[in-house]
């Protein structure tokens, strides 16, 4: 099955969301959530994006995202790839945490923000986890209304300003609107079996697909306005080399048991990071086996926990730092 449409480009909106796989949990203690959130905080930092509201619930969580610099694929990426890992070591567990990739939704800055940002804070609501939004304390709606810790890196100004200038009755309004519940036809969009790919007036629409959708045949493949740029494979060798301590030919075609842990690091990071097929990730490592490197990616091959050690997550904080600056 092909993917969803994915439209990026500078100062986009977008409702996000993602489950565990199975509906399995993704927050199992306080711990959990608190590691979640501080990921969002590095990723604010990491990729620029603006964060407007959020809720986090035992086996999913949303997200209203703002991408200045039309990036949302890189920074979920970090946020689910890291919140996995992370969960994983925690809990003693290895494998998939989410379903699948995220979804979302494109959304039209007029008229559907607020709306979204209602139906993202009465989820726990809609759960049976409380009785009012702001009682959950892993949304962003106390946060809105000022009865919460300061969270520095949750941009809240933009849509408290659709209710009033003075900061005390942007708030009570806010709250008023939440509390008024979520319209039936949204409703129905936002609970049926398949995400709109656009949630937008037919104007908006004909924009987004006019200037960014015209000539794909395919309308469910995955389609990018701006070149996200990103870590180059020169790059990728160098730091590994680096933080393994290991020549390249090493990596590359391993002898020692420690030289193939190397390589499935390897295998992982040109994966991860720079796309590659497993055809070219084969023509790199001396024509591997295409069902080898899926074990490796999937994190099933003898010795997989180096996915959770140290040398690993220092691999990933390098590489994420070089993302950055390039």
């Amino acid at each position: 099955m092909a993917r969803p449409l994915r439209i990026q480009y500078k100062g986009a909106w977008y409702h996000v969301m993602n489950r565990g796989g199975g509906r399995q949990r993704i927050f199992c203690a306080g711990k959990d959530y608190e590691i979640f959130v501080k990921l969002l905080e590095e990723s604010v930092g990491l990729w620029g994006i603006r964060i407007h509201a959020f809720s986090l619930l035992p086996n999913h969580y949303h997200l209203l995202v703002e991408t200045p610099r039309g990036n949302l694929s890189r920074a979920m990426r970090h946020i689910d790839g890291v919140y996995t890992q992370r969960f994983n070591r925690n809990h003693k567990r290895d494998g998939h945490l989410f379903r699948g990739r995220y979804r979302s939704i494109l959304v039209e800055e007029e008229g559907y923000l607020v709306e979204l940002l209602r139906y993202i804070h009465l989820n726990p609501v809609r759960a049976g986890l409380v009785r009012k939004p702001q009682e959950h304390c892993w949304t962003s709606h106390h946060v809105y209304l000022g009865g919460a810790k300061d969270r520095g890196w949750l941009t809240t100004e933009r849509l408290l300003w659709y209710f009033a200038k003075r900061l005390s009755k942007a708030r009570r309004k806010l709250h008023e609107f939440v509390m008024a519940g979520v319209p039936e036809k949204l409703m129905m969009k936002m609970e049926g079996r398949r995400w709109p790919s656009i949630l937008s007036s037919d104007n908006f629409r004909e924009w987004v697909e006019r200037n960014f959708v015209e000539g794909v045949k395919d309308r469910e493949v995955q389609y990018v306005v701006e070149d996200e740029g990103g870590i180059k494979e020169p790059q990728i060798r160098r730091i590994l080399c680096e933080v393994t301590g290991e020549g390249w030919g090493g990596i590359r075609r391993p002898e020692s048991l420690r030289q193939k842990e190397f390589r499935r690091m390897a295998i992982w990071a040109y994966r991860r990071y720079l796309g590659l097929s497993y055809g070219a990730i084969s023509e790199h490592f001396g024509g591997l086996h295409p069902s080898y490197i899926s074990r490796v990616i999937s994190g099933s091959t003898t010795g997989s926990g180096w996915r959770e050690g140290d040398l690993c997550q220092h691999l990933v904080a390098e590489i994420e730092h070089a993302n950055v600056k390039t």
